[in-house]
């Protein structure tokens, strides 16, 4: 019996059957060619990977992460990006203005539950400073009527501001140590600038030499404003008032000084430096 005829192209039989796994000749991979010759996609060995370790709560930082990622969705004629979650809000709030009552039913349960929580976070938040604003401030006391040195908790006592009517704690003062010095830094700079101020007013209002009065009135000036852009930096409770005040053409005034410096940047190179 004679053998069959062979393809010159592949060496294969004739009777090659082309189907599930034996795809045709000339589509098969050739030996020593890889099936891949692109590569792998770039970025697919820096694809980031979720640790799961213990208490790091994976699935809760993927739901995060799918939560707020941007979509873009179209809302009449144009079209806009919102975080995923709130697309989803937004879809339920169309769906219960058109009556649908399982998206009615759902979005108010939302609503109520976050109002509710938002209250009481508020609440207890609110405690807590009460009862700290109360504690330090009757130590304070009880130090200096015993002529002690006060302590000095950060936030201080008085740096807290409440509001009964909505349970609202602001902290309008140093948080850290560091910007508790900083601050006092800043103070005592201020201190020295008053001294300065009542130095050169002094000398400008006695001095008979229009040369001296000229070069008396520019530093006053330069310390007055010193004194006022950080006068204007810090909160109401930090606030001082600048004695021997200079009204005249050149000088500067309070609640503005900061905000010229800020717009002009020769003044903050003068003030600040490099």
């Amino acid at each position: 019996m004679s053998e069959a005829p062979k393809k010159a192209a592949n060496n294969l039989p004739t009777n090659y059957e082309v189907g599930y796994k034996r795809p045709p000749a000339q589509h098969r991979f050739k030996k020593g060619q890889s099936g891949n010759p692109s590569g792998r996609p770039k970025g697919a060995t820096n694809k980031p990977k979720v640790d799961t370790g213990y208490g790091l709560k994976a699935a809760e930082s993927l739901l995060r992460e799918e939560a707020y990622r941007s979509v873009t969705i179209r809302e009449g004629e144009r079209t806009i990006e919102l975080p995923a979650i709130q697309a989803v809000f937004r879809s339920m709030g169309v769906s219960a203005m058109k009556g649908n009552r399982f998206a009615q039913k759902t979005l108010a349960e939302l609503v109520t539950s976050v109002e509710e929580n938002d209250h009481k976070a508020r609440m207890e938040m609110f405690g807590s400073a009460v009862e700290y604003k109360h504690r330090w401030s009757e130590e304070i006391e009880r130090c200096e009527k015993a002529d002690r040195e006060p302590p000095r908790p950060i936030p201080h006592p008085d740096d807290i501001l409440l509001d009964p009517n909505n349970g609202g704690v602001k902290i309008v003062g140093p948080q850290t140590k560091g910007q508790r010095d900083r601050l006092e830094e800043a103070l005592s700079r201020r201190d020295e600038a008053q001294e300065e101020v009542s130095y050169f007013a002094d000398k400008y209002r006695r001095s008979r030499s229009e040369n001296l009065r000229s070069r008396y009135l520019e530093d006053w000036h330069w310390e007055q404003r010193m004194f006022d852009i950080i006068n204007d930096a810090v909160t109401d409770r930090y606030k001082a008032k600048l004695k021997d005040r200079s009204y005249k053409e050149g000088a500067s005034r309070s609640g503005q000084a900061l905000l010229e410096m800020r717009a002009d940047q020769d003044l903050r190179e003068e003030y600040l430096g490099d």
